[in-house]
């Protein structure tokens, strides 16, 4: 623990200004001040206030800079402000206007390189008072959707960047929060109470988009390494369970992102050069005459940096990905905005005709994989009254796998042999169109409509080795409809409770199936406790490689067995407390249950299959039989977090999760799922320590300690195995077999130096850095005729150089 003890050792660096009170030390006084402020470095903060309810912009909201009032703004009728001259470094920010509560943004960091951009949004208090109330400071981690009560917090890039091992990918920064870990350590894939990672939703500017990752397969929900960049990302949420009416098409957990709007006022450039990629950013106005702006980002990487530490067996990846947004506010027609996310990957494989030198680690297989996604769309918001909005998007998608994979035969001069083709196309439009009134201070509600049509061509076959035959997995194309309808309600009753209800709707016209969903949350404040409670249905179609997989010799008639399959349900059930302790500690409690139903399980008694432990299409390899929409799942447990956000220099963050998963299968047999863990505890920290008294120069060390119980995996049976040559389990023994507990230390460090127009910055992150070889997985090889392991990845560094700078 001593590591750790050092890491979040509360050295606080503080610089007293000098008062001088007699009258003849003002002169020196004037010349000392002058020569100081001469050499201050400081850098503007702009932003927009709005009403937290109606998204209204606020005319009249003072926002001063807490360590010094007399830095300060108003708002403007757009609700816009900007603050001149704030020194560099963590600043804190209040927003004051009668009848609103104070909202109060702490410890935001203030760079020269970048103007920050600090929007807020402001509560209306139900009991009017004459003077400004003043409350605590506004918590950090509560979301931005002002419906979200439970299960739900908001995350800004600058965590991303600053937890241990996180890469500014949000999806391995929230494997930080309790309930949440990873599904191994190659992917960013995420277990969220148990379910399968397939179950999590991504939505960015309000819709729903593809798996925005590389190196990802046909039905996943992640990757090796994300296609979203913090350069252009803002604040967004993540939600655990019990999702709001508006969240759909999700089981387990869902991200809602958004991109940020690029500066205003002053165009910006960053830089990064990295061993994951080569970074450029550019942000700005297109005329100082109106409040239009752009933001862009590009990344490029082959990973030739990370060769030397890690072996890849041979394979080289490739990748690139960019992402954009610009943001047309009008006088009278509202606000457009046109945004997009792509990205490209390839890895190739070309073994040595060499047979000698065939490992399980290096084997005889030439493949080439090449994947891309794009998503981009056009939104419109428009207020029809004062407190009242409508909000249209519209989407296209399109995400395109290929693959060509054969062996060498080293009885014919090492020629290559089709083992496996791949051609997997998969098309999106999508259209939403939500309505927002606020009716009071008391009431408001949203309700809208999500249209989608759904476009497929997938083409698969691989060589079945022992049967000596060709088989397809996916031949189909088509397209089909998605709809979904939600309607949401929020009554603040009083001060301290509030109450949001309503109801989801969902109908996929490719089999005809439905939900109806109705939901209902609630929150109580009473002093520094704040106690939660929500249920609801929620429901999620397979993902169509789902009912169009077959797994039939090549040259059958077609037939699609999964097709009228149901939507997974899903009934989540949560009651939380929170506090605050000493030390600006805050202790949050979640005791939740789920029940999930109508899983697609196969349709034999002695099977032990459900698609609660898939994780993408190819799991459906081992099905002979038909899956039916009759298998069952328990998820239960407690989750429990510590948090200091960062204040005083440091950051702690301490979660822990006991929790159960298990599953029913169409025979009635009940086994643990394979993401049942049993138990997971997390210990992140992190401290920076000034240089100077003006916080031109920094350093800050970032740790974190993993701890999970193993996961779950079936008993091999290695008779049989040997009997067919591939891994074959027992019967009736389904994960029940648990492996080696999980346990990684990560840790970070970073130089940050502020000059004129450029802020510096170099960083070194280190995933597991003891390298300890976490166990994996267990599977028979059929060459050797044993069973074998795989291990986690090992020591796996990053580093990189930034530079933000302006003109």
């Amino acid at each position: 623990m001593s590591f750790i003890h050092k890491l979040i050792t509360c050295l606080t660096l503080t610089a007293t200004p000098c008062i001088y009170a007699q009258a003849q030390s003002q002169q020196a006084d004037t010349i000392n001040n002058s020569t100081k402020a001469k050499h201050l470095l400081t850098q503007n903060v702009h932003g927009i206030v709005v009403d937290a309810e109606s998204k209204q912009p606020l005319e009249g909201i003072l926002v001063i800079v807490v360590s010094n009032p007399q830095l300060n703004a108003t708002t403007d009728s757009n609700g816009r402000y900007t603050i001149s001259n704030v020194p560099v470094g963590r600043q804190s920010f209040q927003f004051r206007f009668t009848g609103y509560d104070t909202y109060t943004a702490s410890e935001i960091p203030v760079i020269t390189g970048k103007e920050l951009e600090l929007n807020a949004v402001m509560t209306e208090r139900l009991t009017k008072l004459n003077e400004v109330s003043v409350v605590a400071a506004k918590d950090k981690i509560r979301p931005i959707n002002e419906y979200a009560t439970v299960s739900a917090r908001t995350f800004s890039m600058e965590e991303t960047r600053r937890y241990a091992a996180s890469f500014s990918d949000p999806a391995r920064m929230v494997m930080n929060y309790p309930g949440v870990s990873s599904s191994s350590d190659g992917q960013n894939s995420i277990v969220v109470h148990g379910n399968s990672p397939k179950g999590v939703l991504w939505r960015m500017e309000g819709i729903e988009i593809p798996n925005p990752n590389h190196f990802t397969s046909q039905g996943a929900s992640g990757g090796a390494i994300s296609m979203l960049n913090a350069n252009t990302l803002g604040n967004s949420d993540f939600y655990t369970g019990a999702f709001v009416p508006e969240i759909g098409n999700a089981l387990s957990g869902a991200f809602d992102l958004n991109l940020r709007n690029g500066n205003t006022e002053h165009h910006e450039y960053t830089v990064q050069v990295g061993a994951l990629g080569v970074e450029l950013a550019t942000e700005g106005p297109f005329s100082k005459k109106s409040n239009a702006s752009y933001i862009v980002n590009y990344r490029y990487s082959t990973l030739a940096l990370l060769q030397s530490f890690l072996d890849l067996g041979g394979v080289l990846p490739k990748y690139q990905d960019g992402s954009f947004k610009v943001n047309l506010p009008t006088n009278k027609a509202g606000t457009f905005t046109l945004w997009g996310l792509g990205g490209y990957n390839i890895a190739y494989n070309n073994p040595e005709a060499d047979s000698s030198k065939w490992t399980d680690d290096k084997p005889n297989v030439k493949f080439n994989n090449k994947n891309y996604m794009m998503v981009g769309g056009i939104s419109h918001q428009y207020f029809i009254n004062k407190n009242g909005y409508i909000k249209t998007i519209i989407s296209a998608s399109k995400a395109k796998g290929t693959n060509q994979a054969d062996t060498l035969n080293p009885g014919d001069s090492y020629a290559n042999v089709p083992v496996q083709y791949e051609a997997l196309t998969n098309t999106a439009i999508r259209a939403t169109v939500m309505y927002n009134q606020k009716l009071s201070a008391r009431n408001s509600f949203r309700t809208g409509v999500i249209a989608s049509r759904i476009g497929y061509d997938l083409s698969e076959q691989y060589f079945e080795d022992n049967q000596r035959v060709w088989k397809d997995i996916l031949n189909g194309s088509g397209s089909t409809q998605f709809y979904q309808a939600y309607i949401q309600w929020k009554t603040r009753v009083t001060d301290r409770l509030s109450v949001v209800g309503g109801l989801h709707a969902s109908y996929l016209a490719l089999n005809s199936k439905y939900s109806i969903e109705p939901r209902l949350s609630a929150s109580y404040q009473l002093g520094k406790n704040r106690f939660t409670a929500a249920a609801g249905i929620h429901s999620k179609p397979e993902e169509i490689s789902t009912y169009l997989f077959q797994n039939a010799q090549a040259g059958q008639a077609i037939t699609y067995p999964n097709k009228n399959l149901d939507l997974e349900h899903a009934m989540h059930t949560v009651l939380g407390y929170e506090t605050t302790l000493p030390g600006r500690i805050r202790l949050k409690l979640e005791a939740y249950y789920q029940y999930l139903y109508k899983v697609p399980v196969e349709q034999d008694n002695t099977s032990g299959f459900s698609i609660i432990n898939a994780e993408d299409v190819y799991s459906l390899l081992s099905v002979n039989k038909p899956l039916v929409s009759e298998g069952k799942g328990h998820n239960y447990g407690i989750d429990i977090s510590f948090e200091r956000p960062f204040a005083n220099n440091y950051y702690i963050l301490a979660t822990g999760s006991i929790f159960k998963s298990n599953y029913t299968t169409y025979g009635g047999q009940t086994y643990d799922t394979r993401y049942d863990r049993g138990v997971q505890l997390n210990l992140i920290g992190g401290k920076e320590f000034k240089l100077n008294t003006s916080g031109r120069k920094l350093i800050g060390l970032n740790g974190k300690i993993v701890y999970t119980g193993g996961q779950k995996e079936s008993l091999i049976d290695l008779a049989q195995s040997r009997m067919t040559g591939k891994t074959e389990y027992v019967a009736g023994q389904y994960f029940t077999q648990q492996g080696p507990a999980y346990f990684r230390l990560d840790g970070g460090i970073y130089y940050k130096i502020n000059n004129k127009r450029a802020t510096h910055t170099i960083q070194l992150d280190i995933q597991n850095i003891t390298n300890r070889q976490n166990y994996f997985i267990s599977y028979y090889d059929n060459k050797s005729g044993n069973i074998k392991t795989i291990n986690q990845i090992g020591f796996f560094p990053n580093i990189l150089y930034r530079v933000d700078f302006h003109w």
